[in-house]
């Protein structure tokens, strides 16, 4: 070893004459070097001078090494076949130098690669190294992986003894099968962690999600949602979540904070969901709102269990459905305990209604325990309800009662038939017992084993009895009451007009008397089996619906009508 202009040169018989050729042309480049590292960088925080306690860069490897002391310090300038150490971390680059006081470092090549472990490689152009911080920072075409995933981007810092490494100019994390790009992100090795930030997008075969702010598990294969996020799957469904996660290898996903999944014409929007996308099963709790706008109906539940495969939707929890007429005058607003709808196939065979095709799968609706509805001037309440589309009848069972209007229909089973979505006919089975009020305790009366009752424009027209007939009608003379008809006969028909008893036809063996008012007393006149229900009727909406906050938070959050006033031509202006 010799000393030469201020540099200690190391001699050795395969470096001599190579370094003596080289220096000369390294000379420009190592002044440069220098200057670069007088600069403070804006990323970290300038090391400290007192560095008697942290570990120093090691070198272990290099085709020439020189060393210079200036004002600013002593530096080792290493070219080729770098090889370094810090700590647990190796480094390798074309050339290095280090600033032996501030333990710091920066290092030049077509790769320059940090190595951590078998666990960890980072890759990059040049590197500024700040040991004692334990800090790197990449630039160029930069990258970092591990056993689950691939980092790049244009800048990159990384810090060798957490193994955190984060972009701030844009990168990209790819995982298998699922790409991952932000402005900014952060890679948590010992986690398998990172978090994006900005312009967030998640990319695999099946599905896109967009967000300003996610975190993602590696190992796991888990996004997690922290912000307002948007997934559209392969098929242009929608997700919209505010929070929860989605678990892209098993398909199984969380979404909370007023979650909302649209598919197609079907929608359903909750507090949170959870779903499965292998099996198509989503459970959806907290002001579940469900709707299907090819059927003009919603649901409003606090609990709902659904199976996309087979069109099947459960609701509990006070759920209400809320099916749309065309004019919105005669809209349907049926509860129960359970609300359940699904969709079966249909074979040639059992098609009753030229309407559904042989391909075609019809509607089945169930309503139980503790039903109501009401649908305009009509509502009901049962035990239970049950409605196909293959036949459009509304099926209501144990202690069913129907109300139009002033009008009472009770039995021990009710059928109401509909054409063009609106009742038609309905038959009563079993103490079949129809009761209209005329005034305060004066009602007509109509029993027997079988009723069929027609009825047009949303009134009664004629009710025919089957079995046991029975009836009473009270009679009017110029507006007063003068008596009330009483028979009984194995057949009745009566006839309608205007809400009154226009024509009463008795067949087979009728026996009919009348009574005159002065020797009625209207509160005992009655048919036996009479029990008026009117404390019961639903009269509106509200009568039917339970969570009535929920239904208002429904309204609330529906579109507001517009109403276009029409300007008047100019013509009638000026007239």
């Amino acid at each position: 070893m010799y000393i030469r202009n201020g540099f200690f040169i190391l001699k050795n018989s395969s470096t001599y004459r190579f370094l003596l050729r080289k220096l000369l042309l390294s000379g420009v480049c190592f002044f440069f070097l220098l200057n670069v590292f007088a600069q403070k960088s804006i990323y970290f925080p300038p090391p400290p001078k007192d560095t008697s306690r942290k570990k120093k860069i090691e070198i272990l490897k290099s085709d020439s090494l020189l060393f210079q002391t200036q004002e600013l310090g002593k530096y080792r300038k290493l070219i080729g076949n770098v090889k370094l150490r810090h700590e647990n971390a190796l480094m390798f680059c074309d050339s290095a130098v280090i600033d032996i006081d501030a333990n710091y470092m920066t290092a030049f090549g077509k790769q320059v690669h940090i190595q951590k472990g078998d666990s960890i490689d980072v890759w990059g152009n040049f590197l500024e190294y700040f040991g004692d911080q334990k800090l790197g920072r990449l630039t160029g075409m930069c990258s970092m992986r591990d056993k689950t995933m691939i980092l790049t981007t244009p800048e990159l810092n990384y810090n060798t003894e957490t193994d955190v490494g984060n972009y701030m100019s844009g990168g990209r994390i790819v995982n298998k099968e699922t790409t991952i790009t932000s402005a900014i992100g952060y890679y948590y090795h010992q986690k398998s962690e990172a978090v994006f930030y900005g312009d967030v997008v998640l990319k695999t075969p099946e599905r896109t999600i967009y967000a300003d702010s996610m975190r993602y598990n590696t190992d796991k294969e888990i996004a997690y949602f922290i912000t307002k996020t948007t997934i559209i799957d392969k098929d242009s469904n929608i997700i919209v979540t505010n929070s929860g996660y989605y678990d892209t290898k098993n398909e199984k996903a969380f979404f909370g904070n007023n979650a909302v999944i649209k598919k197609g014409d079907a929608s359903v929007k909750a507090e949170n969901i959870d779903y499965d996308n292998k099996t198509k099963i989503a459970v959806a709790q907290g002001d579940v709102v469900y709707s299907d706008s090819s059927e003009r109906t919603t649901i409003l539940s606090n609990y709902v269990y659904s199976d996309e495969n087979k069109s099947y939707v459960k609701a509990y929890k006070d759920p209400l459905m809320i099916t749309v007429s065309e004019d919105e005058k005669d809209t349907m607003y049926l509860s129960a305990d359970t609300l359940l709808t699904y969709k079966i196939a249909v074979e040639d065979s059992v098609l009753n209604n030229d309407t559904i095709s042989s391909n075609d799968s019809i509607k089945i609706l169930k309503a139980y325990y503790h039903m109501k509805m009401i649908q305009g001037e009509m509502s009901a309440s049962a035990d239970s309800m049950f409605y196909s589309e293959k036949d459009s009848i509304f099926k209501l069972y144990i202690n069913p009662v129907m109300w139009m209007d002033s009008t009472q229909i009770t039995g021990d089973s009710i059928y109401l038939y509909n054409t063009n979505k609106e009742i038609s006919r309905v038959d009563i089975f079993g103490n079949a017992f129809i009761i209209n009020l005329q005034d305060k305790d004066i009602y007509n009366q109509i029993k027997g084993k079988f009723m069929q009752a027609f009825i047009s424009n949303k009134k009664i027209q004629k009710v025919e009895v089957d079995g046991n007939a029975e009836s009473i009608y009270f009679i009017k003379d110029n507006g007063a009451y003068n008596g009330a008809n009483k028979s009984t006969s194995a057949f009745i028909t009566v006839s309608f007009e205007k809400d009154d008893v226009n024509r009463i036809k008795l067949t087979g063996t009728p026996e009919a008397e009348f009574t005159p008012m002065k020797k009625i007393t209207p509160e005992t006149f009655r048919l036996e089996g009479f029990k008026w229900y009117g404390d019961k009727q639903p009269l509106t909406k509200y009568d039917v619906i339970r969570d009535k906050s929920q239904y208002e938070k429904y309204i609330a959050g529906q579109p507001k009508k517009v109403v276009v006033v029409e300007e008047k031509k100019e013509e009638e202006i000026k007239n």
